[in-house]
């Protein structure tokens, strides 16, 4: 069999050449992809000559030898002219067959490139078109923002009774627009946090919190939407509070997401649940309820961007991928159910985080009574309790942290006062921490001036609940 024979068994453009890469024959194929004349127009060029732009031009030769030294096979995909101007993509193979003989082949692949800059061309406009809705997407939820907080604020005030009493009936009605309003406050932060997550921008303000706190606060600011459907909402905690290292509002935004799911897909008169458990090192949060739960199909996409399950057109189909997103982010795990075990119904969401330990609470006072009358108030939180004299911040200045939290006695001279704030303030590792001093006599000016350093002034007959959301809040 002839070698002309064996070059034209292959499909390819093939060519043999010499230890310098010159052509010595070549087959059919070649010549119909290079469009020449004959076979005899290619003997004698130079395989360097071909790559379009002369990208390797004078190395070519030089660089296939070294190459194939090391290696069986050398293969290099670029542009190649053909005798009428045209160009293609080629992928080129280049095998060593002796010392002075070589195989290349060349490939058509302009299909193959075009399609690939073609599906490259689109991802690129498919990013912009991304980049550009979650842009609108952000600034009209920025927009949003503001005044939803100034209604926020409003209602609060108003519920507080800055306005005076109001009548029952109107009470209702206020309760559940402020409901809605932090319904649509937790959506329109929810699309700001997600833009942040896109882009890599979004900043946890961690501090060591009360878990038990969040839990209850999230499941309170629900529960005029499970009353007017008659559903049982209950929390279960332990007797040792539970502390986690986290953005509170964070937090706080995953417990409010799932409680806003549970009560939204569980019918009248249904029951939603929800307990801590406490382990070693982990914190496990489980919210179960007797809902029409979730088809075995869709539990392994329910916690995807915009995924909503069956034809539903309520939400966003965002509150769950913001509980998995920001509990990945926490170091913590995010799993969910259904039915509930041990039942034929419901949906359970279980939240892993990892624990850590209770925060300091520095009581500065000289009064031992004031002491124990806090530590027995403050109990439920599970603080470790350190009273403080002050004349002895500066020899305890090393125990302070950023978690730590302080309460002053107001009977001590608002001299005291302000120099142990002071000293508290400036030093870089308490300098955010809260703050509140009980007193029943304070000059206004004297409150102004403990308002700048972010002191909080409430008299001694405050309750131990108000107390304890303070120091948590």
């Amino acid at each position: 069999m002839s070698l002309s024979v064996t070059l034209d068994a292959l499909y390819e453009a093939a060519f043999l050449t010499d230890e310098q890469f010159r052509i010595l024959d070549c087959n059919d194929r070649a010549v119909e992809l290079l469009r020449v004349a004959n076979k005899q127009a290619l003997i004698g060029r130079s395989i360097a000559d071909f790559p379009s732009e002369n990208v390797l031009a004078d190395e070519f030769p030089t660089y296939l030898k070294e190459r194939l030294t090391a290696v069986p096979f050398v293969v290099i995909e670029c542009r190649m002219p053909r005798d009428d101007g045209s160009l293609f993509w080629a992928e080129t193979v280049t095998h060593r067959l002796s010392d002075a003989t070589h195989l290349v082949t060349f490939r058509d692949v302009s299909a193959r490139v075009d399609s690939l800059h073609r599906a490259e061309e689109a991802n690129e406009r498919l990013r912009a078109a991304i980049r550009d809705r979650m842009e609108f997407v952000s600034n009209v939820s920025h927009e949003l923002r503001t005044p939803l907080t100034s209604m926020s604020y409003a209602l609060t005030n108003m519920l507080r009774g800055i306005c005076g009493t109001l009548p029952e009936k109107a009470v209702g009605y206020l309760e559940r627009l402020h409901v809605d309003v932090k319904r649509l406050m937790t959506t329109v932060n929810d699309l700001l946090d997600l833009r942040q997550m896109e882009n890599g921008t979004l900043t946890l303000h961690r501090s060591n919190i009360p878990l038990s706190f969040l839990l209850k606060d999230a499941a309170n600011a629900l529960m005029i939407q499970a009353e007017m459907k008659h559903q049982t909402l209950t929390v279960e905690v332990p007797t040792e509070e539970c502390y986690v290292y986290a953005d509170r509002h964070k937090i706080e935004r995953v417990f409010f997401n799932i409680f806003s799911n549970a009560v939204k897909y569980t019918p009248e008169n249904g029951t939603i649940s929800a307990r801590i458990e406490a382990q070693d090192d982990r914190v496990v949060i489980k919210i179960d309820d007797n809902g029409i739960g979730i088809p075995p199909e869709a539990l392994p996409r329910v916690s995807q961007r915009y995924f909503r399950v069956g034809e539903q057109v309520a939400g966003t189909g965002l509150g769950l991928s913001i509980v998995r997103e920001i509990t990945e982010l926490h170091d913590g795990t995010f799993a969910v159910m259904s039915p509930v075990p041990g039942t034929t119904q419901g949906t359970r969401i279980t939240i892993t985080l990892p624990r850590c330990q209770a925060p300091d609470l520095f009581i500065v006072t000289a009064d031992a009574a004031f002491a124990e009358r806090l530590r027995v108030a403050l109990a439920p939180l599970g603080l470790t309790h350190r009273p403080l004299s002050e004349k002895d911040i500066d020899a305890q200045q090393r125990a302070f942290c950023s978690t730590s939290k302080f309460i002053f006695d107001g009977a001590l001279t608002d001299t005291a006062v302000s120099a142990a704030v002071c000293k508290i303030r400036r030093h870089p590792d308490s300098a955010q921490s809260p703050m509140v001093i009980l007193t029943n006599a304070m000059e206004p000016l004297m409150k102004r001036e403990f308002a700048r350093w972010r002191v909080l002034v409430r008299p001694t007959t405050v309750s131990p609940e108000e107390l304890r959301h303070l120091l948590c809040n």
